[in-house]
Formats: C-alpha cells, sequence, structure tokens
C-alpha cells in the first residue's frame, strides 16, 4: 500500500497565492491577503493534494458569489440588466462551488473508508482544472467589482432632504464588516428577542 500524498508547503503557498485578489477587498497588503488565504485553505484541513485544490476552488467559486451578489444588491435601483447579469454570475459561481464541494466531499469519504484504492486522478493536484477555476471566479469578481465601479461613477449624489442633515461619511462595506455584523446578529439571536420597556 502506498501513503497517501500528503499537500506540501510549496501547493499549500501556490492556492494561497491564487485566492489573495479575492482577500485584496479590505487591504493593499499581499502578503496579509495570502495569510488570510491560507488560514481559510486549513479551515478545510485538506489531506491530499487534491483536497486541497478543491478546498481553493470552492473558496475562490464562494467569493465570487459573494461579490456578485453585493454588486447586484447595490446595482438594482440602477440598471436592471446589469443586476440580473450579476445575479446569473452569483448563481453560476454557486452551482460551481456545490459541484467541487461534493468533489471534495466524496474524496474524503474515499479517503476515509478505503486509503489503499485510492487512484492519482483522486488524489493528486490537477494544476490546470485550478487555474481554469481561479480563472472563472476571477473573471467574475472583475466583472462585478468593474460594474459596481462604473455605476457608483454615475451614480448622481443624493440630495438631502430639507431639515434632515447629510450624510457625513458611508462604512466602507468588506466581508470582515460583513462576518462581524453577522457574528453580532447571531449573538442577539442566541440572546433571545429584546423586549421594550
Amino acid at each position: 500500500m502506498s501513503p497517501i500524498p500528503a499537500p506540501s508547503p510549496a501547493l499549500r503557498e501556490q492556492a494561497a497565492a491564487a485566492l489573495a485578489p479575492f482577500f485584496m477587498t479590505g487591504t493593499d497588503d499581499a502578503a496579509v491577503a495570502v495569510r488570510e488565504a491560507a488560514a481559510l485553505l486549513d479551515e478545510y484541513a485538506p489531506m491530499t493534494p487534491k483536497e486541497l485544490q478543491l478546498a481553493a476552488q470552492i473558496v475562490a467559486y464562494d467569493f465570487a458569489a459573494l461579490a456578485c451578489l453585493g454588486a447586484s444588491a447595490t446595482v438594482r435601483t440602477q440598471d436592471l440588466d446589469v443586476m440580473l447579469d450579476l445575479q446569473d454570475s452569483a448563481l453560476s459561481m454557486n452551482a460551481l462551488s456545490d459541484k467541487s464541494t461534493r468533489a471534495l466531499e466524496a474524496r474524503r469519504r474515499e479517503r476515509e473508508r478505503a486509503p489503499h484504492t485510492l487512484s492519482a486522478a483522486n488524489t493528486q493536484w490537477d494544476n490546470t482544472a485550478f487555474r481554469k477555476a481561479i480563472a472563472r471566479a476571477q473573471e467574475k469578481l472583475l466583472y462585478a467589482n468593474t460594474k459596481l465601479a462604473a455605476l457608483q461613477q454615475k451614480a448622481p449624489e443624493p440630495t438631502p432632504e430639507p431639515g434632515k442633515p447629510p450624510a457625513v461619511s458611508a462604512e466602507q462595506t468588506t466581508l470582515s464588516l460583513l462576518a462581524h455584523r453577522g457574528a453580532e446578529a447571531a449573538a442577539a439571536l442566541v440572546k433571545g428577542p429584546r423586549t421594550r420597556q
């Protein structure tokens, strides 16, 4: 029985570097983005190069889907066609993420059930498939960011209603901010509904 190949540190770095553009929304520091991507990949606990590849593809597709969804929500009142196109892109990225998730789960079950019967195709890194998946997700991420930026540039400045002070600044929405708000909402749900006094 040959031992199951473990993902090398070089492959982990390659996967994290490929994911770095998806983590650049809140920072301009590529090293920070690579570290964040690597930490997220570690959460998947990949035991083979193929599992690492599939985990990276899931992350890329999920981030692209979120970018498309966020952009579609932002542009919904400005351009219906762009909104629908972004929603279609989000759905296609989500479908690809689901497909990669099912493949990862199947590889794990097979590894746990009969590790000695694993084929090379089920354990080895497929660089061609990996690059194709990352390129597809980056294309959708870029598309969402480009459409969002273009519509924000041509959006008119909102005029404040008489008697209301104008908004001074808006908080930039980042994935970490959304995660923080989600954690606060979850904590509030655990505490139970508030009652009026």
